[in-house]
């Protein structure tokens, strides 16, 4: 786990499985939640996040409500590239970030 809340992975367990398992046999195409994929970011309540499919190594998100994505990234070093490059431009200021004015919370 890099990133959670208290009970990761085994609440996003809990929300994400059915009846009939993590991966029900009536859906091998669109699986609700394989185990072969394992969590390692997560918001607080599990409600979404990115997991790595052990099978090719790629990195995939979930949102409750969604369709899982596979592949969103062909590996970690991949997602790390761009979690790096994003924050290369925060720092920069070419990306959009929080602030605050006065108080209030405004988007940049």
């Amino acid at each position: 786990m890099c990133c959670g809340f208290d009970g990761f992975p085994e609440r996003l367990y809990a929300n994400r499985s059915t009846p009939c398992g993590f991966d029900p046999p009536d859906q091998p195409d669109s699986p609700f939640w394989r185990n072969e994929w394992i969590p390692f970011l997560s918001d607080q309540d599990g409600w979404w996040g990115k997991f790595i499919d052990v099978r090719d190594r790629r990195v995939g998100s979930w949102f409750v409500g969604e369709i899982t994505v596979t592949g969103e990234y062909q590996s970690m070093a991949q997602y790390f590239d761009s979690v790096a490059e994003t924050l290369t431009k925060i720092a920069g200021g070419g990306f959009p970030v929080c602030r605050f004015t006065e108080g209030p919370r405004a988007w940049s």
